[in-house]
């Protein structure tokens, strides 16, 4: 079988440590693994951090230059097979087929959850991404629906190739570092969020769903702890601070923001729950590492999550706090529910892992390799 020579563009997956950049890193691994597969990763280039005007105009130029200038000149040099834009972004032309991951279209649906530089390059971008790219891949059918739905592109060109789990680190058992949990004040007990501080995430539902409850005795004291970073170009965080204050909820909310790799499989782990109460997801990954680790999930009832949750968690809309202050307290006061939720969550968890994703994927680079 000949071998793919494959170039895979990390400019931007790499800098984000959830989604895409979750994404990007394991399928690396995976691919990296294959005999029939050479893959190149090219990173982009290192522009210096900061929040001020100039930095960030900086790193925008930057990407702009590295995406649509210097990129194809590195694509026609290597003389890839194929090349993988895996977070939304391909150069347009493509020097050689292409291949686009696009998650979800969350910036379509809201774009008031974006600001306005991001807002105006991505829409502008990905109707001529799209068009140049020989196959676009997406993590579930609710996002290719809504691929569709927005874009005049031939079904058959958009391949749907479900996200893994990565089953050596989210497994029952996993364990949290006693002296740092003692260090960010974690008691036991607490309701997990994990994902970006961004209003598509409904954090402050989750919020005001926890206030509701110790309102009427059934809180217990337990925390609520957040996990995620505030990812430029999306809005939303500073009313998640805003909304922990206005509900006086400082006392029971621990924002831990990026936590380190090794940390991650022992907060899902020693949850007694992980609520996900976000307005659109392309795929979900919290979901499903969640009930890898054997604890249980409350989710959303919309986009992806209900594919990819099946029947494994309690699913509520988003909109509808009471309906999800009543899904936290029957998992937090049932046992029998959390238990059930747990068993059927280890199942739907080990029907997906990186190395079918892998897999799938190269399908996909040979049917585009001219």
């Amino acid at each position: 079988m000949k071998t793919i020579h494959v170039g895979w563009d990390n400019s931007l997956a790499r800098r984000s440590r959830t989604g895409s950049g979750v994404y990007a890193s394991q399928l690396i691994r995976e691919l990296s693994r294959l005999p029939e597969v050479r893959l190149e990763v090219l990173d982009g280039w290192d522009v210096a951090e900061g929040t001020a005007v100039l930095a960030r105009a900086a790193r925008g130029m930057a990407r702009l230059v590295w995406n649509h200038w210097y990129l194809p000149h590195l694509i026609r040099k290597h003389r890839f097979d194929v090349f993988h834009g895996p977070a939304f972004v391909l150069p347009v032309p493509c020097p050689c087929p292409g291949v686009i991951t696009v998650h979800d279209v969350s910036f379509r649906l809201f774009p008031e959850f974006f600001e306005r530089r991001w807002l105006l390059y991505i829409t502008s971008m990905m109707p001529k991404a799209l068009q140049s790219a020989s196959a676009v891949i997406t993590g579930s059918h609710h996002a290719k629906a809504d691929l569709l739905r927005f874009y005049d592109i031939p079904p058959e060109k958009i391949r749907v190739i479900y996200d893994g789990i990565d089953h050596e680190r989210f497994k029952p058992g996993a364990t949290l570092d006693p002296a740092w949990t003692a260090s960010v004040g974690l008691r036991s007990g607490y309701v997990l969020h994990v994902g970006e501080m961004s209003a598509r995430k409904n954090i402050c539902a989750l919020l005001r769903a926890a206030a509701q409850l110790r309102s009427v005795g059934k809180w217990d004291g337990r925390q609520i702890v957040l996990v995620g970073p505030e990812t430029p170009g999306m809005t939303g965080a500073a009313e998640i601070h805003q909304t922990i204050h206005q509900l006086n909820l400082s006392d029971i909310v621990k924002v831990l923001g990026r936590v380190a790799h090794e940390h991650v499989p022992g907060l899902y782990a020693n949850a007694s729950l992980l609520a996900m109460p976000s307005l659109y997801e392309g795929f979900g990954l919290p979901v499903l590492e969640s009930m890898a680790v054997g604890t249980p999930v409350v989710a959303s009832n919309v986009s992806s999550l209900p594919e990819v949750a099946g029947d494994a968690a309690i699913l509520f809309p988003p909109k509808d706090e009471d309906a999800l202050a009543e899904a936290i307290h029957q998992v937090l006061s049932r046992p029998d529910l959390a238990a059930e939720l747990r068993s059927k969550g280890l199942v739907q968890a080990s029907k997906f892992d990186w190395r079918s994703t892998a897999a799938g994927t190269v399908e996909v680079y040979r049917s585009v390799v001219k």
